[in-house]
């Protein structure tokens, strides 16, 4: 009886210490398997959304206009025409410095029906011809690009220095241009100047002066074509002067100074 007890014992603890640990054991390691495939998931996450976001368009995708998108964009600016917007186009040059990169056609849409004041004064310089030859005398880099100083006419014909002053646009809440990168405005906000200017990028502060706020816009080539003048006369320099003098005194001292060879409304209701 010692014997069979003895032999009973020893059966209660084998089966004692063999079925939980093995269950332990199965239950490690299922739990190590499901550890194994959660990291997996997450890297398979994580390399999906790299994937993802690499293949999203950046800003300057979005802002330059491919050429086979360039139809479909007039078209779309002419078709807004009929709401009070007109389509202006001016062709640059750099004449004196054929290796220069600037040249090519500014499309400039004027927001006639929230600035109808100064929108006409600018389609009137443009129809009478003004802005042709004017070369682009003030070059600020990352700030702004002027033009509109007559220089002397080929055919001896005065350059006109003194243009109507027109009021003010009410501003149009949501709707009126601010100087932002691509706007087009009057010098000093005043028609009187018969100069413009176009914004090189973001001038908040602009916004702030007294006169008028900006009237149109310039496309993205339009913008790499404003951006590729050259910007290393500074200021004071005698530019003004030059420009009054004429396409000679220019020649001589900027020769790299770009030009509004001629400017025409494309579309006009």
């Amino acid at each position: 009886e010692v014997f069979l007890d003895d032999m009973a014992v020893p059966q209660m603890e084998s089966s004692s210490l063999y079925s939980p640990r093995r269950s332990f054991k199965r239950t490690a390691g299922l739990k190590r398997w499901q550890m194994v495939l959660v990291s997996w998931l997450i890297a398979l996450t994580v390399f999906s959304l790299i994937v993802l976001v690499s293949r999203t368009p950046s800003v300057a995708e979005h802002t330059n206009t491919r050429p086979d998108k360039v139809a479909k964009d007039k078209t779309k600016i002419i078709q807004s025409s009929r709401d009070g917007d007109v389509l202006v186009e001016c062709k640059l040059d750099t004449p004196h410095d054929r290796s220069a990169p600037a040249h090519g056609v500014l499309n400039i849409t004027v927001r006639r029906s929230t600035s109808p004041l100064v929108s006409d004064a600018f389609l009137n310089m443009i129809r009478s011809e003004h802005f042709n030859g004017c070369y682009l005398f003030r070059v600020v880099k990352g700030f702004i690009v002027q033009w509109g100083i007559e220089s002397p006419h080929p055919d001896k014909q005065q350059a006109k220095v003194k243009f109507d002053k027109v009021g003010i646009d009410t501003p149009v809440a949501g709707q009126t241009l601010i100087n932002v990168g691509g706007s087009l405005n009057f010098a000093g906000g005043n028609s009187g100047t018969g100069q413009v200017y176009v914004n090189l990028n973001n001038n908040p502060h602009l916004d702030k002066e007294p006169g008028s706020l900006p009237f149109a816009m310039l496309d993205g080539k339009s913008m790499e074509i404003i951006k590729s003048v050259f910007d290393g006369y500074s200021a004071g320099m005698g530019q003004v002067k030059a420009v009054k003098k004429g396409a000679d005194e220019v020649k001589k001292l900027f020769p790299k100074m770009s030009r509004i060879e001629k400017c025409r409304v494309v579309n006009d209701d």
